[in-house]
Order: C-alpha cells, then sequence, then structure tokens
C-alpha cells in the first residue's frame, strides 16, 4: 500500500485553494452558460442556429456547473480528508466517543428506500458524513443526505438526456429510544395527492403532515399534543424544515431539509486559511449536539444506556 504523503499546511492551502477556486470558476461559467443558452432560445429567430446554440450553451453550461465544478469539489474533498482526516476523526471522538457502526442504526440507500421519511419520487441517493456515536449517553447515528429526481428533458430532433432535480438535501438524523412502539409509526410532509392519513386533532400538525402505523391507535404513542408542539419549535430553532420521521423498534429517525452539514466543513470557508477549515469542523460537531440537546429535552423518549 503506498503511504500518501503528508503536505506542509502552506503546500495544503496553496492546493486546497486551487480546487476550490476552479470548482467556482466552473460553476460560474456553466451559470453564465445556461443563461446563454435560455436566451439564445427566446431571441433568436433561425429556428436552425437557435437550436445549435440553445443545445450547445444550456448542456454545456449543465456540464460544467455540475460535472467539473461537482469534480473540482470531489478532489478538494479527498484532500481535505486526506490530509486532515487525522484532525478530523479525534474531533469527532473527542466530542461523540469512538465512531460506531452497529446494524440498527445504517443510513444508507436501502434504509432509506424501506424507511420512506422523504415522501416524494427519487431516484439517486447520495449519502455522506455517516457517523454513529454517543450523547449523553444516547446512540445516534447522522448523515448529510442528498436525493434527486431523473427528469427525462430534450426533444426527439435533439435528443433526450436525463437531469437530476433535488427533492431532498439535508440532515438523517436516528437516535435510540428507551422503548419501542406497539407497530412502526412514520409521519411524512402532507402532499395534495396522499392519502390522509391519522387525524391527531392538531390542526398545524394535520395541515403540514400525515400519520400511519398498522394500527390507527399506535399513532398516539408517538404524537401525543406536547410531542406535536414539540415539533414545531424543534423546526424553529434549527432553522430547518421536518420532512418526515419515524418511530420503528427502538429507533426514531428524522428527515430534516437544512442547509446544515454534519462532521463537514462549511461551504462558504475560504480552505486556504486551514484554522478556519478545523474551526469549521468542530463548529459542526458542536451544532449536532445542541441539535441533539434540543431533541433529548424535548421529549421523554430517550435515555442513557446503561
Amino acid at each position: 500500500m503506498i503511504k500518501k504523503e503528508t503536505l506542509s499546511d502552506a503546500a495544503l492551502s496553496k492546493k486546497l485553494g486551487h480546487y476550490q477556486t476552479m470548482s467556482y470558476a466552473w460553476f460560474f461559467i456553466g451559470l453564465f452558460g445556461t443563461l446563454g443558452g435560455t436566451l439564445a432560445f427566446f431571441v433568436l429567430r433561425d429556428a436552425a442556429l437557435r437550436a445549435v446554440l440553445t443545445g450547445v450553451l444550456f448542456s454545456g453550461g449543465i456540464c460544467c456547473a455540475v460535472f467539473l465544478s461537482g469534480g473540482a469539489r470531489k478532489k478538494l474533498d479527498a484532500l481535505m480528508q486526506e490530509q486532515l482526516g487525522g484532525f478530523f476523526r479525534a474531533e469527532f471522538r473527542k466530542a461523540f466517543g469512538p465512531d460506531l457502526r452497529t446494524p440498527g442504526m445504517c443510513i444508507d440507500r436501502a434504509y432509506l428506500e424501506r424507511a420512506g421519511l422523504v415522501d416524494r419520487p427519487w431516484d439517486v441517493c447520495t449519502v455522506e458524513r455517516f457517523h454513529e456515536g454517543e450523547h449523553r449517553g444516547v446512540l445516534f447515528s447522522a448523515a448529510n443526505v442528498q436525493l434527486d429526481r431523473l427528469e427525462r428533458v430534450g426533444n426527439a430532433h435533439d435528443g433526450y438526456e436525463n437531469r437530476p432535480k433535488s427533492v431532498f438535501h439535508g440532515l438523517v438524523l436516528r437516535c435510540e429510544t428507551r422503548s419501542a412502539p406497539p407497530s412502526a409509526i412514520r409521519v411524512t410532509a402532507r402532499t395534495a395527492d396522499a392519502p390522509i392519513g391519522v387525524r391527531t386533532g392538531h390542526k398545524d400538525f394535520d395541515r403540514h403532515f400525515r400519520a400511519e402505523a398498522a394500527r390507527e391507535q399506535d399513532v398516539f404513542c408517538l404524537l401525543t399534543p406536547d410531542f406535536m408542539d414539540f415539533l414545531g419549535e424543534f423546526e424553529r430553532q434549527l432553522n430547518g424544515t421536518l420532512l418526515g420521521l419515524s418511530w420503528d423498534g427502538r429507533v426514531l429517525s428524522l428527515a430534516l431539509e437544512t442547509d446544515y452539514g454534519f462532521a463537514a466543513v462549511a461551504g462558504h470557508v475560504d480552505v486556504r486559511d486551514l484554522d478556519a477549515v478545523r474551526r469549521s469542523y468542530i463548529a459542526s460537531l458542536q451544532e449536532m449536539a445542541r441539535t441533539l440537546d434540543l431533541l433529548f429535552g424535548g421529549c421523554g423518549l430517550f435515555a442513557a444506556r446503561e
């Protein structure tokens, strides 16, 4: 196995800055390309020229913004993990103990398909920064999740392509509870074409969510008036949108649409400043601790492991 070269802070800063600059540059080139393609479609009168320019500019713009910009970002992330991974692992252990891997707390495509936390059609699943640890003695796991739906765009003359459209971008969080419900309970964001679900009598909750369980009465093991009030406050304090939750066995799981990245460096950070990179990573762990404190303090579902 080839040992990776450890770069000096100056060399690492320069290399990370290069990848970040390339990522931004390709993104803006792609943005201008797609805008140019859109403009050409509406402005040009020559049908042949309009078709060529629209196709070239729009497709080229999408390629630059998604693939080339994304490729540079992936190289940046890989280099950061390679060179700063030891620091990241040490800080995670300091905050939440060993990074565990228990089968019942996994977050992957198979789990997301089975749990149905996000009740929207999706085709592509990306799970990043999956970690499992303990906070206040309670076992938890979390990951940054992106779900995309592939939409077929184009026409018979110019050809078709599948273009990803985001349907969920945020955090999936799972926590071990002190007990289990009689049957699995699932709560998802209400949509116009979804079945009504169980009516809880809580007007604000029923307006935004639908609940279901194998037996209707089992829903109320979780959805007490106090818990439903708590969910609204939990959303507000986290500055995110709750899209779904489930209580299955002894695990409560939530899908929260948010720009927060767990165990990650914020996108706005200038990666040439390695101290800022380290501070941002630590801040993301502190934000998770705050999130867990809000959740654990808001209901009586959790207890420290013995």
